[in-house]
């Protein structure tokens, strides 16, 4: 069928990346298109080693040798290629000609010419922009699928797969990779010069953004605080409020919400503020350890509670304070024996060490993965110990070491682009990607126990009780059909026997329902998603949170 100008005009133009499929795999866990550094050492060579930084798309012609150089390193790896739509970015990038050489160039607004084969782009890229990923063969689509099993962090159901013979069959003549000076792709570039392709730092046009003095906090940390923010808001009215805050997802959300004075600074510490050194002992020990953690250096050069207690040891030698001294001595040697066979029982450790710094320093020892502290539940435990818990558990796992479980997609798609966003802004550079709106927590379209109920609210409610078989957060009211008392029943086979005719109406029991919804393992994501469709229509009309 012959297409329309005005059709062609409103598709957007693809653009292709070249990698191989455990590069693929990676990325895909991270949720982000990234340098080779940012692999921990699990990087294969690709295109995207060519210029580190700097992310290669073809515009149509892939050239044989950046297929070629994505499996070069080892027999196994199998070549792919990643369709992008670049609706929504606005970046400088460097367009790449046939020739090798390079121009700078303001993305969308640009002409790659025939000449021009592909463009540059800084990396990350949030894998919200990924169109289809294809594979020269079924067999390589079926190494990959194969390979996706084998890991717990990646589901394929979201992406798109292909196979695509002829993108793998290119017989153009160009140059690739590009000669530029080479570099160590293990050392990192002053990010004064982050911004420029190698050889045109000195000349080339300035392509850097508003240098802002952020910590240098990994990604991965931030979008693991962010989901674990996320799942824990499901267990208190606090945690809603919290993650609408940091979100900034409602209006309705403040601060001063905020009562803990530990968690009051999460706002503060995300925006890569430093925590006033007016603030409690408790409080600046707490966001010490969670940025002794989540500095990107320090990820792999030591155990998380080893690091977390040389922290506090070190701490410890400063403190004046006899009393805050003594309770943090006693912290210490209680998470010491929690690595040994001793310490007591969790009631025991609670009783002995109270407060919004040591249970979820205590936790942290207790328990190794994030989806350990959603399994987990204690009454000494209060909501915002809870939620600092999950801040530590966040960043010591990051984003790349959630289960998919912890992965709906509302929700990475909203971590891809504040990761991106992020790393970008660390960097200095210029980019602005599609936005991409917070999702909501499940119990956020719900209102609290004290408050009425829509039917709706009501109804749904019902749906995933009766789906999930939470039976305890049902109640059946009998009552006569004319009004008047009815009599005592007659019990009989395990059923109640009334005289006369009656009316019943099944009601939710508010309060177990909502402890129901903070429960891990979640409710189905298909029984999620159909909730929240039935709910949607509420946000339409102006009724509740959702």
């Amino acid at each position: 069928m012959k297409m329309t100008n005005s059709k062609k005009k409103n598709l957007a133009p693809t653009w292709y990346l070249v990698t191989n499929h455990l590069n693929l795999l990676y990325m895909m866990a991270a949720g982000l298109v990234m340098e080779p550094l940012e692999f921990r050492g699990k990087h294969y060579i690709d295109s995207l080693s060519t210029i580190p930084g700097w992310i290669p798309l073809f515009r149509s012609d892939i050239p044989a040798r950046a297929l070629d150089q994505a499996t070069s390193e080892r027999k196994h790896l199998r070549p792919c290629v990643v369709s992008l739509d670049l609706s929504g970015v606005s970046a400088p990038v460097q367009v790449l000609s046939r020739e090798g050489k390079v121009r700078c160039a303001n993305f969308p607004n640009l002409r790659l010419g025939k000449e021009g084969i592909g463009i540059f782009v800084r990396a990350p890229l949030p894998l919200t922009l990924f169109s289809h990923i294809y594979f020269d063969s079924d067999e390589d689509q079926q190494i990959f699928e194969t390979a996706a099993k084998d890991v717990s962090n990646v589901e394929l159901t979201p992406y798109r797969l292909k196979v695509e013979e002829s993108l793998f069959r290119n017989e153009i003549d160009v140059t690739w990779p590009p000669n530029f000076p080479r570099q160590n792709t293990r050392q990192k570039k002053p990010d004064s010069q982050q911004g420029m392709l190698p050889g045109l730092e000195k000349d080339g046009p300035h392509v850097l953004g508003l240098q802002i003095d952020y910590p240098r906090i990994s990604e991965q940390a931030l979008g693991g605080v962010l989901a674990m923010l996320y799942h824990c808001a499901n267990r208190s009215e606090l945690g809603v409020k919290v993650f609408q805050l940091i979100t900034e997802s409602t209006q309705a959300a403040d601060e001063s919400s905020i009562q803990d004075p530990v968690l009051a600074e999460l706002p503060n510490w995300l925006n890569g503020g430093c925590i006033p050194a007016h603030s409690n002992t408790p409080t600046r020990l707490f966001w010490g350890v969670v940025n002794a953690l989540a500095q990107e250096e320090n990820s792999l050069e030591q155990q998380p509670v080893d690091m977390v207690l040389a922290y506090l040891g070190a701490q410890l030698t400063q403190l004046t304070d006899e009393t805050n001294k003594s309770r943090l001595e006693r912290l210490i040697e209680d998470m010491q024996a929690l690595l040994g066979l001793g310490g007591g029982t969790i009631t025991d450790l609670f009783e002995r060490n109270k407060g919004s710094l040591s249970r979820p320093l205590l936790l942290f020892c207790l328990r190794e993965h994030c989806k350990d502290l959603l399994e987990f539940s204690h009454p000494l435990l209060s909501d915002s110990e809870y939620l600092l818990s999950g801040i530590l558990f966040g960043v010591r796992d990051g984003w790349l070491r959630l289960p998919y479980e912890m992965r709906n997609q509302a929700l990475s798609a909203y971590i891809m682009s504040r990761m991106t966003d992020v790393a970008h802004q660390k960097k200095g550079d210029v980019f602005s990607g599609p936005k991409t709106p917070s999702p909501q927590p499940l119990r956020a379209i719900f209102p609290s126990a004290r408050e009425l109920w829509h039917p709706i609210q009501e109804k749904a409610a019902i749906e995933i009780v009766k789906v999930s078989k939470w039976q305890d957060c049902l109640e059946t009211i009998i009552a006569s059909a004319d009004g008047f008392p009815l009599d005592e029943p007659k019990q009989e086979s395990g059923k109640y026997i009334f005289s006369g005719e009656t009316t019943s109406t099944i009601k939710i029991k508010q309060e177990v329902f909502l402890k129901h919804l903070g429960e891990w393992p979640p409710m189905e994501m298909e029984l999620e998603a159909k909730v929240r469709n039935d709910l949607n229509f509420m946000k339409i009309e102006g009724i509740g949170q959702v």
